[in-house]
């Protein structure tokens, strides 16, 4: 019997990993899974993107009323929010009770009542720190002139003090940020997403007995190599898909600058998709084949999910500091590095020995759970029934 036979379709000429590969890209690509999630993803993306633009730098106006005496302050005021960053608008109200009601029925947030030295300031709620203060230094002002003070002595007492910082906020500081966690975001959802197709399609071929079909004529190793292989190049092509629509629409919108997508970040994000996908697969494969039943799959790989999600919330601790001591020890160990090394890249600048250190260890992991999973998966696969025990998987 050849490979041909057995319905793996191509030529002879191919080794069998690739015929195997080819099979799974064949089936994964007519799915109608993988049409709808790429197209769900790439929506997504697209709308986060375009949420982010219209949202991003944009902040709602504290609407401030003035009534009586106390429109006195509007102007010094609207000057003093102006300095201290604060978005308000000012506008006049002819009777207390109608602006007490406004503020009630929200379209009012602050209503200042009473004399110019002495308001009172009505709120449904909380106002921000910067309005607060500002009408507090126009009502300082206020009293400083009714007590006889030149303007241009109140102006001199009244001025804020000067801060000059060192190092001025970076607007790209913040690109950074949003870049490396839209990126750590979608890296834990692909290798996820793809770690558990393989580990489905193990079971599918197991419980169907196909498996025994394909074993007939492929060795085990080579068939879970073709099927990590062939799996991780739909991904492949999904990620670049989702990725091409990402670029188009921070083109578009100008969310953050393209540099901070350029060429070389997304082949060094593709790289590392590329290893932790190899690492996960594999591990994924090796211990679904220990099972033969679909509803057996979640339970049976809970140790690796929970690897992943362990990488996903230490995402969240490396982001305030990417180059701290947790981020830099965590993004070297393989279980971590696929989702913290190019989350801290698009970050931060992180020393090349660190990242050559990563991809080191990450490819040695590799290397020796490909060996435990070939032992693993050759003496389980056709085991049915019952779920095989990795000690005995392991001894054969």
């Amino acid at each position: 019997m050849t490979a041909r036979s057995v319905g793996l379709g191509g030529t002879r000429r191919l080794p069998t990993i690739f015929l195997v590969a080819r099979r799974e890209i064949r089936m994964r690509l007519r799915s109608r899974v993988f049409l709808g999630g790429t197209t769900v993803m790439a929506v997504l993306v697209v709308v986060g993107i375009v949420a982010a633009s219209l949202l991003g730098g944009k902040t709602t106006p504290v609407r401030v009323g003035f009534s009586g005496g106390s429109q006195a302050l509007e102007s010094s005021f609207t000057a003093t929010a102006a300095a201290l960053g604060a978005n308000v608008t000012v506008s006049d109200i002819a009777d207390v009770a109608a602006g007490t009601a406004q503020v009630t029925a929200g379209t009012l947030d602050v209503l200042v009542t009473g004399s110019s030295t002495a308001p009172t300031a009505v709120v449904k709620g909380a106002i921000p720190a910067s309005v607060e203060s500002a009408l507090s230094l126009a009502t300082e002002a206020a009293r400083l002139s009714d007590a006889g003070l030149t303007p241009a002595a109140v102006a001199s007492a009244m001025a804020l003090v000067p801060v000059q910082p060192l190092q001025p906020p970076n607007p790209k500081d913040t690109e950074n940020v949003f870049v490396s966690l839209a990126l750590g975001i979608l890296l834990w959802i692909a290798l996820g997403q793809y770690g558990n197709l393989v580990a489905q399609g193990v079971v599918e071929e197991k419980a169907t007995r196909i498996m025994e079909i394909l074993l007939a004529t492929i060795r085990p190793s080579r068939l879970l190599a073709g099927k990590v292989i062939g799996v991780g190049l739909v991904g492949l092509l999904q990620l670049t898909i989702v990725g091409a629509a990402a670029l188009v629409a921070v083109h578009l919108t100008d969310v953050v600058a393209i540099p901070a997508l350029g060429l070389a970040s997304i082949l060094s994000d593709i790289l590392w998709f590329v290893l932790g996908f190899l690492f996960y697969a594999t591990a994924y494969a090796a211990v679904a084949s220990l099972v033969s039943r679909q509803e057996e799959v979640q339970s049976a790989v809970a140790p690796i999910s929970i690897l992943q999600i362990a990488g996903y919330l230490l995402m969240y601790a490396a982001l305030p500091n990417p180059n701290g001591p947790l981020a830099t020890v965590c993004s070297l160990l393989p279980p971590f590095a696929p989702i913290l090394m190019p989350v801290r890249m698009a970050a931060a600048d992180v020393p090349l020995w660190q990242i050559g250190l990563a991809a080191a260890l990450i490819v040695a992991s590799i290397v020796g759970l490909t060996w435990l999973a070939g032992r693993i998966y050759s003496n389980a696969a056709l085991h049915l029934g019952t779920r095989v025990r990795f000690r005995d998987a392991f001894r054969g």
